[in-house]
């Protein structure tokens, strides 16, 4: 039992890896048209590959994987982590 939740989490770690690497850039110039893009096609595995669950379960671990991309990019995209540079000098 223990040897299959691991091979489970693998198998969703490479699927997040491999849609991590599909998704468009933040700062690409048709990032609406790619994200559309990926969101549909994330979209068309996840219900292909529920269909699949009881047969073949690695193909809905790996799109759960690429559901967390999916969130992760959504993520990177809606929250910017910027600093402010504090160091001017106060003239007296």
């Amino acid at each position: 039992m223990a040897m299959g939740f691991w091979h489970d989490i693998f198998i969703v770690f490479l699927g997040f890896t491999v849609w991590t690497v599909i998704a468009p850039k933040v700062n690409s110039p048709r990032y609406g048209e790619l994200f559309l893009a990926y969101m549909t096609a994330l979209l068309f595995c996840l219900v292909a590959s529920s269909d699949l669950l009881v047969t073949k379960p690695i193909a809905f671990f790996f799109t759960v994987g690429g559901v967390f991309a999916f969130f992760c990019t959504v993520f990177r995209k809606t929250v910017r982590i910027t600093a402010k540079n504090n160091n001017t000098k106060r003239n007296n």
